[in-house]
C-alpha cells in the first residue's frame, strides 16, 4: 500500500511576534508526557487556508465535519502555518514539539491532531482512528528548511517532535497538510450554543533532562551473530545497547560486551552484532540526553539452535483500557519458553494513536517482547507508522513486510496481504521464486489474511481473502510448502485444503471473544472441502475428519496460542487454550489441537 505525502515547501514568512498566554496552555495538555518539563516558545505565525497562496496574521476557522474526502461531497482543506522563533542557546534545547490547536468558545470541541500521511486512504477507509478531529492529514513539517522525519507510515499525534538542527537566533518552522474533520465529530458550525472554531499552532520546548525508554524494547529479526530491537524515547536521545554473552557454564567465559548506538531521535532501531555461536545474551539500553542517562534492563534472550520451539499467534486487537486478556496471553506464551514468536498481525484497534501503544500493547507484554524476538507480518489495521517503526523485519531494509528467513530446517516467509497479489504480478512472482529456490525441509508462511475462514470478521466479503485463496495458497501447494499461518478472525481454525488448493492453513486469532461460527460460501471453502457447502461441519467446535481423511478443526472463541517444536525429523504442533489466570503452568493448559508436520518432499 503506497502512502503519499504532500510536497514540501521550504519558504517561510515572518510575521509580528505573538505571545502565548498561560491561560491557553492551561486549557490544553502541557505537553506529550506528564513527567517531562516543557516551556512555551514564542512564535510569530502566519496562516493560510488555501495551500499557501495567501496568508493572514489571524488563524482561520476549522472546516465543518463532512464525509470521506474521496467520496462525493467530501472535502479536505489545504492549511499552512508558517512561523519564526528565537533560540538564545540551542544547546539548552533538548527538543521542540509542534501542535495544531483549536481555539473555540462554547460547547465541547474535540481535540485537533496531526497525521503524517493520508490515514483514510492508507487504512482503506477505516474511520475509527480519526476519533480526534479536525485532523491534519498528509502532514509535512519543515524545520529551518529541512523536512522533519516523523515515521514510516501514518501516526495520529497531538504533539509532533521537531527532529532536526536548531540554530542560534532565528529558526523557522512550517506545518502544512489537508485538514479534514471526521463526519462523526462534533458539529462545531458556529450556530447558537455551538463552539466557534479556529485552528492555531503552538510550539513547546524541553531542556535536557532524564527521559524514559518506552514502546519496547521490542526484539525483532535475529540470527547467528546478531539480534535487533526497536523502542522509543520521550525526548530526542542517543540510544546505546550494551550486550554481553552469558556464560553457558562455569567452564566457559562469558566473553566481552559489545555496544551498538542509534542516531539521535525518538524512534530507535538497532542491530547488535555478537560473536557467532553466541546463544544467550544479556543486554541493557541507555538513553542519553545531554548529561542525563536513563537505563532499562538488563534483559536476557536466547537465540535458537538447530532444534527449537517457536510460538505463533495473531489478532491481539488491543482496545484502549482492555489490556488484561493480552497481558495474560503474553505471560502464558513467555512461560512456554519459545526461542521466538511469529505474529500474524491485527495488533491494535486504534493502531495509529501514538499514545495508546505502550498502554495497550507494548506495556502489558513487556516481559515477552523484551526477551523473545518477534517476526511479524501485517493484517488489516497494521498500516501505521508505529507498527512499522517497532517491528524490525528480516527484509534488507528492516521495514518491508515481504521477507524470507531460514531458521534451522525451516524457511519462514512473510507476506503483506495489504498489498495487491494478482496472479502473475510482481508479488506473486517474488513468492514463486522464493518457493522454487527453497531447499529447506519445511516452509512456513506468515500471511495476515487467510484464504479460508469461517469466523466473525469474515461474514462480509473481502477481496483480500480471494487473493490469499486463489493466488497465494495454490502457489504454496504447488511447491509443497508446510503451513500457512494467518490471523484476521478472533478464532482458532485449522483447514486442510486439497493439494491443488493449498496447504495446511491455520487461523490463530489469539485473543478470542464471543465469535460466531458462520458458513460463507462466497469465500469458496467448498472448493477445498468438496462440491458444496454441505461438506462444511457448520456449527461444530472441535475436530471433524472428512471422508477423504482431511481434517477441519475449530474452536471459535477461545484465547489461545500455537506452539511448534522444530527438529530435522518433524515439527510437532500443539495449540493451547490460555483463558484464565496467567499463573497456570503451561503444561496444565488445555490442548485444543495438535498435528505433526513431516519434512516436505
Amino acid at each position: 500500500m503506497l502512502l503519499t505525502k504532500s510536497a514540501l515547501v521550504p519558504g517561510l514568512v515572518a510575521a509580528a511576534v505573538v505571545a502565548i498566554s498561560a491561560t491557553v496552555l492551561a486549557e490544553e495538555p502541557n505537553g506529550p508526557f506528564e513527567n517531562i518539563k516543557f516551556s512555551p516558545v514564542t512564535v510569530a505565525w502566519q496562516y493560510s487556508n488555501d495551500g499557501g497562496q495567501t496568508f493572514s496574521d489571524k488563524p482561520h476557522p476549522a472546516p465543518p465535519p463532512g464525509p470521506d474526502p474521496r467520496s462525493a461531497g467530501g472535502k479536505s482543506y489545504p492549511f499552512v502555518w508558517k512561523g519564526t522563533f528565537e533560540l538564545a542557546d540551542p544547546a539548552k534545547t533538548a527538543g521542540l514539539w509542534v501542535r495544531m490547536f483549536e481555539e473555540h468558545t462554547g460547547g465541547n470541541a474535540p481535540r485537533a491532531s496531526i497525521c503524517n500521511g493520508d490515514l483514510v486512504a492508507a487504512s482503506g477507509g477505516y474511520w475509527k482512528d480519526l476519533g480526534f478531529c479536525p485532523t491534519l492529514l498528509d502532514a509535512a513539517i519543515t524545520l529551518n528548511g529541512k523536512e522533519v522525519p516523523i515515521a514510516h507510515g501514518p501516526i495520529v499525534q497531538f504533539w509532533v517532535p521537531l527532529i532536526g538542527e536548531f540554530q542560534k537566533g532565528e529558526n523557522t518552522v512550517e506545518l502544512r497538510g489537508n485538514v479534514y474533520t471526521y463526519w462523526g465529530g462534533a458539529a462545531y458550525t458556529g450556530k447558537a450554543n455551538g463552539p466557534v472554531m479556529a485552528l492555531d499552532a503552538r510550539v513547546i520546548s524541553a531542556e535536557p533532562q532524564p527521559c524514559e525508554i518506552f514502546n519496547g524494547p521490542l526484539l525483532g529479526d535475529f540470527g547467528d551473530g546478531y539480534f535487533t530491537l526497536a523502542c522509543r524515547t520521550q525526548l530526542p536521545a542517543e540510544l546505546t545497547v550494551e550486550a554481553k554473552p552469558v556464560e553457558a557454564n562455569s567452564a566457559e567465559p562469558a566473553g566481552a560486551a559489545v555496544t551498538a548506538v542509534s542516531k539521535l531521535g525518538i524512534w530507535h532501531r538497532v542491530k547488535v552484532e555478537v560473536p557467532k555461536g553466541t546463544r544467550q545474551i544479556s543486554y541493557t539500553l541507555s538513553a542519553k540526553v545531554g548529561p542525563h542517562v536513563t537505563k532499562r534492563g538488563p534483559f536476557t534472550l536466547t537465540l535458537p539452535g538447530k532444534q527449537y520451539r517457536f510460538a505463533a499467534f495473531g489478532h491481539a486487537l488491543q482496545q484502549p483500557g482492555n489490556d488484561e486478556p493480552w497481558g495474560a496471553n503474553s505471560k502464558q506464551v513467555h512461560k512456554a519458553q519459545p526461542s521466538f514468536v511469529v505474529n500474524t498481525g491485527n495488533l491494535m484497534e486504534q493502531e495509529s494513536w501514538s499514545f495508546q501503544w505502550d498502554k495497550a500493547y507494548a506495556g502489558p507484554a513487556a516481559e515477552l517482547l523484551a526477551s523473545v524476538p518477534t517476526l511479524t507480518t501485517p493484517c488489516n489495521h497494521d498500516f501505521t507508522g508505529i507498527f512499522n517503526e517497532l517491528h524490525y523485519t528480516p527484509a534488507a531494509d528492516g521495514y518491508s513486510h515481504n521477507w524470507t528467513k531460514v531458521v534451522g530446517p525451516v524457511r519462514f516467509i512473510g507476506i503483506d496481504g495489504n498489498q495487491d497479489w494478482p496472479a502473475g504480478g510482481e508479488n506473486a512472482k517474488w513468492l514463486e521464486e522464493v518457493l522454487k529456490a527453497a531447499k529447506e525441509k519445511y516452509i512456513i508462511v506468515l500471511a495476515g489474511y487467510p484464504g479460508y475462514t469461517s469466523g466473525i470478521n469474515s461474514k462480509r466479503f473481502f477481496p483480500v481473502h480471494l487473493q490469499a485463496r486463489d493466488v497465494v495458497l495454490p502457489l504454496l501447494g504447488k511447491y509443497n510448502a508446510t503451513l500457512m499461518l494467518s490471523s484476521w478472525d478472533p478464532t482458532y481454525e485449522r483447514i486442510e485444503p486439497t493439494p491443488d488448493k493449498g496447504v495446511t492453513q491455520i487461523v490463530t486469532g489469539c485473543i478470542g471473544k464471543g465469535a460466531w461460527h458462520k458458513w460463507d460460501s462466497r469465500f469458496g471453502m467448498h472448493h477445498a472441502f468438496g462440491p458444496g457447502p454441505t461438506a462444511n461441519p457448520r456449527g461444530t467446535q472441535g475436530k471433524v475428519t472428512l471422508p477423504d481423511g482431511r481434517e477441519w478443526v475449530g474452536y471459535f472463541s477461545t484465547r489461545h496460542f500455537c506452539l511448534f517444536d522444530v527438529s530435522e525429523e518433524a515439527i510437532e504442533m500443539k495449540v493451547l487454550a490460555c483463558a484464565g489466570s496467567p499463573d497456570v503452568d503451561t503444561k496444565d493448559l488445555k490442548v485444543i489441537d495438535q498435528k505433526t508436520f513431516k519434512p516436505r518432499k
